[in-house]
Formats: C-alpha cells, sequence, structure tokens
C-alpha cells in the first residue's frame, strides 16, 4: 500500500511539471518501463512552443499515466522542428528508423506531401493531423499509413461556400495559394459554388511576390465575396493589409482554416472564416481552460487524438507482440464496442483495461468521433468546424458545424441544392432533317506527354479499343498520342496500358497515326480540311465522333505545351460544318475548364459538344494505381466508359443524366443541343457502331 501510495504522490508531482520520467515508476515492486518512441514534427517558434507542446505533454501524460500503470509501457516522445531547412532528409530518416513508432505532424500540407512520400517506402505510421489535402489523400489513399484527423479540405471549401450564401453572397471568387493546400479549392471551388447556385467570378492563383497586387485587383471587382486560402500567416496578414489599403471594397472575405493560426490584433478586426476546431460535445475545451487558464488554440484538439490514438496503437501492437502500428490503428478506429470518449485521464484508464480484455469501445476525442473510412482509412470521416471572426482582438465562434448530415445546422442544410437541380434542360421539340447515315469517323487526341499523364493515354488507347470492338476499323479512326507510356522506363509491364487495376491492356493492336511532339494543331486541322496526303475525309453522309483527353485552361486546350485557344478549335469546327464535312459530330472533351470550348461551339450545325467540366471547372481523375504511381483514368471518362460498355442503344439525353450523375467533382455539360438534335431521340450508337 505503501509502494502504492508514493507512486502515485510521484507520478501527480510529474504530471504538475509536464513530462514523464521512467524512473518514477522503478520502485521495488515494479520492473523497468519498455519505452515506444514517437516523433513530432511541428513548427516549434515561440508561439508553437507555447501551442503545441502544452497540450502534447497533456495527452502524453494522460496516456502514460494509464500505460505505465497497467502495462509497464511508457511513450517516449521525439521533437523534431517543422522549420528546418532540409524537411526531406528529416522524414527520410524518421522513416527509416525501426525505433521510431509513428510520427505525429506536420502541420502544413506543402511538408505533409514531403513526409508521405517518404513514409510510404516504409509504410512508417504518419498522422499530420490538420495537412489534408485532397491531393495528399488521393495520392496515398488505400496505402494504410497516412492518419489525417481532419476531413479533406473539399468539405472545407463546402462549407466556406455556403457561409458565403448564408451571407447573402450571389457571386463568390476564389483567391488560392499556389501550392497543394490551394490545389483542393481550386479543384472544388467552381463545382461546388455552382451546386449551390453561386455565381463564380474570377478564380486566382496567387504567389508571393505578387500577392498584393493580385489581391487589390480582385478587391476593386464587383463580386460579392472571395473565399481566401492563405498559405500561411504570413500571407493571411498581407490579404487584410490589402483589405484595409483598398476603399470602398465591395467584397467581403471569408478565409480557410490556415487564417485561424495567426495571432490576433487589432489591425485584424473583423476578420472571419471558417475552420476544424474541437467537438464543443466533448468537454474537451473547458477541461482545457481549467488546465491552461486560456482559451483553447486552433490545431490543439487534434492533436490531443493524434496522441491518444498513437498511444492506444502502441499499447495494442505491445499486447498482439505486433510491430505494425498501422494494424492496431484500424482495430483502434474499427472499435465497436461501447461509445467513450478519450478527453480525460479517467476514460483513458477505462480504455486501456478494455483493450486489455481484448474489447475496443468506440472512440471519440477531442475532436469528436474518431470514425476512418474502412476502405482507405486516409482521413476521419466527419470533421466540426467553427465560423469564427476576431473581434475585440480576440477570435470568437459564432457556430458550429458538423459535416456529418444528421448534426448540420438547419441553416447549412437548408443552403444545399441537390445536384440534380443542376441538371440541365434540352427540347423536346424540334427534330433536324439530316440524310441517312452511311459511315463513320472517329478521331481521338491524346494531347499530353510523360508518364504522369498516363490517363490521358489510357483513356484514348480504351476508346479506341471501344470503337473497334463496335466494327470501326483503323482507316476509319485517326489516334494522336504521345506513345511514351507503354515502354517508359517507369512502366514495370513493358507494352501494357491499363484504364483500371488489373484490366486488360488496351495497348493491344494499338495504331497511332501521329504523336503530338511531331505533328501540330495546324496539321490536324489539314487533314481534317482534306487537304495534303493522308488526308482523313468524311462527308455529309458520314457521322464523326471526336474524343480529346488532355489538359486545360481557361483560355484553351494544350497541345504538349502549346496553348491552342478556344475559339480556333472552335473554328476548325465551324469551318468542317462550311464544307459539309461530317452529318453529325459528337466532340467529347475530357480536360480542365471544358465548357469554354463549348461555348465557343454553339451556332455550329449538326455539332454536340460533351464536356467533363463547364467552364469555370476542372476535370477529376479516376482509379488511382499504387503500383504503378500514378492515376489509370478520369472521372468523366470512367463514368462514360461505364455507360458505353453496356451496349445499351440509350438516347443522348439518357447517355448525358446517367454520366452526369456519375461524375465527381465537376458538372459535366452539353453545348449546342439545339443546333443538334432532339437529345431524347437520338442515340448513342449512332456514333460508337459502324453503320450496316
Amino acid at each position: 500500500m505503501k509502494t502504492n501510495i508514493l507512486f502515485c504522490i510521484l507520478f501527480c508531482n510529474l504530471l504538475l511539471s509536464g513530462c514523464i520520467d521512467e524512473s518514477v515508476c522503478k520502485v521495488s515492486d515494479r520492473k523497468p518501463l519498455k519505452e515506444y518512441h514517437i516523433a513530432l514534427v511541428l513548427p516549434l517558434d515561440a508561439k508553437g512552443q507555447s501551442r503545441w507542446t502544452s497540450v502534447i505533454n497533456w495527452a502524453l501524460n494522460s496516456i502514460n499515466q494509464a500505460l505505465v500503470d497497467q502495462e509497464q509501457i511508457i511513450i517516449k516522445p521525439e521533437w523534431y522542428n517543422e522549420n528546418d531547412s532540409n524537411i526531406e532528409q528529416l522524414f527520410k530518416n524518421l522513416a527509416n528508423r525501426d525505433d521510431v513508432y509513428a510520427i505525429i505532424g506536420p502541420l502544413y500540407s506543402r511538408n505533409a506531401i514531403i513526409a508521405a512520400h517518404q513514409c510510404a517506402v516504409t509504410r512508417k505510421s504518419l498522422l499530420p493531423v490538420l495537412a489534408s489535402s485532397e491531393l495528399m489523400m488521393r495520392e496515398f489513399s488505400r496505402q494504410g499509413f497516412l492518419w489525417c484527423l481532419t476531413e479533406n479540405d473539399i468539405s472545407q471549401c463546402e462549407i466556406l461556400l455556403t457561409r458565403a450564401s448564408q451571407k447573402g453572397a450571389k457571386s463568390v471568387s476564389l483567391f488560392a495559394c499556389n501550392d497543394n493546400y490551394g490545389d483542393t479549392f481550386m479543384d472544388w471551388f467552381a463545382f461546388q459554388a455552382t451546386e449551390l447556385g453561386l455565381d463564380i467570378d474570377n478564380l486566382v492563383r496567387y504567389d508571393k511576390a505578387s500577392l498584393s497586387e493580385q489581391m487589390e485587383s480582385l478587391l476593386r471587382t464587383q463580386t460579392d465575396c472571395i473565399i481566401c486560402i492563405p498559405s500561411d500567416t504570413l500571407d493571411t496578414r498581407q490579404m487584410i493589409n490589402c483589405r484595409n489599403r483598398v476603399s470602398n471594397a465591395n467584397p467581403f472575405l471569408l478565409f480557410s482554416d490556415v487564417a485561424f493560426l495567426t495571432e490576433p490584433d487589432e489591425t485584424l478586426e473583423g476578420m472571419e472564416g471558417i475552420a476544424q476546431t474541437h467537438d464543443p460535445e466533448s468537454g474537451f475545451n473547458t477541461a482545457y481552460k481549467v488546465h491552461y487558464g486560456k482559451e483553447l488554440e486552433f490545431g490543439c484538439a487534434h492533436f490531443y487524438d493524434a496522441v491518444l490514438l498513437t498511444g492506444l496503437a502502441v499499447l495494442d501492437a505491445h499486447l498482439t507482440e505486433t510491430t505494425d502500428i498501422n494494424a492496431s490503428l484500424r482495430r483502434i478506429v474499427d472499435g465497436n464496442g461501447e461509445d467513450m470518449n478519450g478527453c480525460s485521464e479517467e476514460a483513458i484508464y477505462q480504455i486501456v483495461k478494455q483493450m486489455k480484455r481484448g474489447v475496443y469501445p468506440r472512440l471519440s476525442g477531442a475532436s469528436g468521433q474518431l470514425r476512418f473510412d474502412r476502405t482507405v482509412y486516409t482521413n476521419v470521416i466527419h470533421s466540426v468546424y467553427c465560423h469564427w471572426i476576431i473581434y475585440n482582438g480576440k477570435y470568437l465562434i459564432l457556430e458550429y458545424n458538423t459535416s456529418d448530415g444528421s448534426r448540420r445546422t438547419n441553416a447549412f442544410a437548408a443552403n444545399w441544392n441537390w445536384k440534380a437541380t443542376r441538371m440541365q434542360n434540352f427540347s423536346q421539340e424540334s427534330e433536324l432533317k439530316y440524310p441517312e447515315q452511311k459511315g463513320l469517323y472517329a478521331l481521338i487526341v491524346a494531347s499530353s506527354s510523360g508518364w504522369e499523364n498516363y490517363r490521358h493515354q489510357a483513356d484514348a488507347y480504351a476508346f479506341y479499343q471501344l470503337l473497334q470492338e463496335n466494327g470501326l476499323d483503323d482507316d476509319h479512326i485517326l489516334l494522336i498520342a504521345e506513345d511514351d507510356i507503354a515502354f517508359n522506363s517507369r512502366n514495370p509491364q513493358q507494352g501494357v496500358v491499363m484504364v483500371t487495376q488489373q484490366g486488360e491492356n488496351v495497348y493491344d493492336n494499338i495504331c497511332i497515326d501521329y504523336n503530338p511532339s511531331k505533328f501540330t494543331f495546324e496539321g490536324l486541322k489539314a487533314l481534317l480540311y482534306g487537304e495534303g496526303v493522308g488526308a482523313f475525309c468524311s462527308g455529309n453522309t458520314d457521322n464523326l465522333i471526336v474524343y480529346w483527353v488532355g489538359h486545360g485552361e481557361p483560355q484553351g486546350l494544350k497541345w504538349l505545351e502549346k496553348l491552342v485557344p478556344v475559339n480556333v478549335v472552335a473554328e476548325m469546327f465551324s469551318e468542317m460544318a462550311k464544307e459539309n464535312r461530317f452529318r453529325k459530330l459528337l466532340f467529347i472533351l475530357e480536360t480542365c475548364y471544358a465548357g469554354r470550348v463549348g461555348e465557343c461551339c454553339k451556332e455550329i450545325p449538326g455539332l454536340l459538344c460533351l464536356t467533363a467540366a463547364n467552364g469555370d471547372e476542372t476535370s477529376k481523375v479516376s482509379n488511382h494505381s499504387e503500383y504503378l504511381h500514378t492515376w489509370l483514368s478520369n472521372s468523366f471518362t470512367d463514368a462514360l466508359f461505364e455507360q458505353l460498355l453496356q451496349n445499351d442503344s440509350q438516347s443522348l439525353y439518357k447517355l448525358y443524366n446517367k454520366v452526369y450523375n456519375r461524375t465527381i467533382g465537376s458538372h459535366v455539360s452539353v453545348y449546342n443541343a439545339e443546333y443538334f438534335d432532339n437529345l431524347y431521340n437520338s442515340s448513342i450508337n449512332e456514333f460508337i457502331y459502324t453503320p450496316h
């Protein structure tokens, strides 16, 4: 009894000092502790030292108290500064150390990408907490080592736009940093704004050198709201300084979560935004105030939970005699026992006792439910968000929201417009007269090159295979592709190209006519106009299907690195129509901002343009291969193939309807239907099957 009392007194004294020393437990009836090391990589400037070390030490003390007392093990932290110059070498060293069981951090997305690349090699457990950019999630999902304690920033983008709508905005602009963090918002902003019925004015990617100039220009526009995505706190202050300099600025500003790291002062008065935060139902905020005598700061709840999860995973690995921390983390977040919140020493003590009996509770923490998607285990399923404003020099939280549909506020739910309400309507009255179809020709263009653009050529080859299987011979197909992926040095299966995991080789029996590097867009126009040797001819009794896949910008389509202006593409088809070089033309465009080309194709007789995205959106990738370390297809094309492979004689409207609802992240759009035909009566078959 005396030994236990002595142990408790010594232990409590150490808790007050903010750290645990294993010598505390080396008393007469206890054997030496077994140490498990974890690494913590965070910004350790003066502010970071105060913010992160305090809450992490609190979490470590709480978990270690239970681990030492019940299992004679202890978690030893190793601290590293995220601001060190050679961050890549740091993560490489940590990822290869067998005595480091997990890494918590870093804070910023740009560093999380570096960390993830190094940890992927050894499958070292990585908990980047707040760094949940969509790019990282997509690239490293399903690899089993990445554990983000926040949702993907797609949800944050949605909530920012919803908040703008609630504040009365009818039009919105995006001002995003030119880095990994900004990529997610740039990719999803236009799609989600359209879903919410908001007009899109400007999409601006800034770099630090020209931030002020670009920001002040945007502040002088008539847009209602600017969604600001700063790279760091310095950029945040610079944006606010711009707002303060521009008198009578029309737009109001809403900031993403990085801005919530900025120390408030009088110059930031009135700044507001959205941030992922603690769950107000967890009681963590009150406990933090009692523990430290101050308000809870941004990120603290998530770092507390990262330590909680890591500590319990170390316990599980110890109990099961394994070194696979990722497997232990999966068992913990999949727990189906009673609901338990780990925000107190007492609760953690009970959780540890249950785990020793082989029972895993449904765990929640300071940031909410610690539940992960069981297919990828990359991000928590739901996060809690707060709408904050700086008032009287302090952060004031106005409202909490969660991305869990059952817990959204009424105001939040009322502003959400379902995707179906954004679908286009077409006339069912007009039917244009066309001569009988006698032939079918196809032009397939993959306008990019390089292993990182694997998906473009893969989709082009798959389209070629589809047409050949439906009876179209090579004399009627013009295929343009760089042909640099099938035998690329990075391809472990030489001569094999796939659009799905374990799929068929779509490179088999491919006949490529031209490479973009050796053939110009002007040369393509000459072929389509029927000029020169090897001209690709069709006439007014022949249908023509054009499938173009590659990169696009608001100004036009990319032909490798050269930009082909949107009006030039449209003029090519307009000239073909004037010369009766097709009966009907179906132009399928799989690029970012494809709608810009579609807009220019209006009033061209006999042409229908079907695009992967509207004029303000990026198109999205699909089917990532961990084996090949690249994307195999695109979301729109993936959905399109799914329909075309059904051999269903469906109308073009039915095709549009199904592909629209199947495509994630962009709005599939149709252009020039009134100059084409009745989409409800026109069949897709006249563009993919050779007429008999």
